[in-house]
């Protein structure tokens, strides 16, 4: 039995993280939160291990982090110790956020959105705005309808680390991509222990984000991930997305 997303991947999730790419994506959004967040209250959503949660503590902003993954939250809570951090983390599902004092912004780093189903994402956007201060920003990037037809598609990717390892299997469909991911991890006594868990992610396209954002009353801005102009081969799109 196939059990939940990111319960399997918790433990190891940032083993296979880029450590290059990580070091820009956190300046890049970081850059984002001091030009366009009137303040330095906010939400990480679907934080997942906490990686960006913790960057944007260390940088002065009082964050807390929510997850729906409980087996995520705890890694957070447990690297945020680690670095001495009071970072509050929390569970609750992103497509129910309601119950939070107003913030100057919300961010949802990495595919967060790409998990909700097309059917919830206006009022999930709905529930960002009402969490929002007049003013206030969500930043969030979104992997492109190309990128998972195109790139992800029905192909099977791989990664063996000296402790971890992964197959990770997708089956393309008109609206989406299945994701199966078989975790191996190397126990003390030398043995590796597997496990397996089901993702998926929904195409997205910029316009209709755009729309979507538009019909909550945010303003919105779009741009390629990283920066620059969006293009139709683009494969990550960071929005920005401000309340009126």
């Amino acid at each position: 039995m196939k059990d939940k997303a990111y319960s399997a991947l918790a433990s190891v999730y940032e083993d296979f993280m880029d450590e290059t790419l990580l070091k820009e994506w956190k300046a890049y959004l970081l850059t984002l939160l001091k030009k366009y967040s009137p303040g330095k209250t906010g939400l990480d959503v679907a934080c997942g291990s906490g990686i960006f949660t913790r960057a944007e503590a260390e940088n002065g902003y009082k964050v807390t982090g929510v997850d729906i993954s409980e087996e995520m939250l705890a890694a957070a809570q447990e690297k945020a110790t680690e670095k001495k951090l009071n970072i509050r983390f929390l569970k609750e599902d992103m497509t129910k956020l309601s119950s939070f004092e107003k913030v100057d912004f919300i961010t949802v780093v990495n595919d967060g959105i790409n998990y909700i189903d097309p059917k919830k994402r206006v009022k999930t956007f709905k529930n960002f705005y009402k969490c929002l201060k007049t003013g206030g920003i969500l930043l969030f990037d979104f992997s492109t309808k190309y990128k998972l037809e195109k790139v992800i598609g029905n192909n099977l990717f791989a990664e063996d680390n000296e402790d971890c390892s992964y197959l990770w299997f997708n089956e393309l469909f008109s609206d989406r991509v299945e994701m199966e991911l078989s975790v191996f991890k190397r126990q003390e006594n030398g043995l590796y222990e597997k496990k397996e868990e089901k993702h998926t992610q929904y195409f997205m396209t910029g316009e209709d984000i755009t729309s979507e954002l538009e019909s909550c009353s945010f303003t919105v801005l779009a741009e390629n991930f990283l920066g620059g102009e969006v293009k139709e081969e683009s494969q990550r799109i960071q929005i920005i997305a401000i309340k009126k």
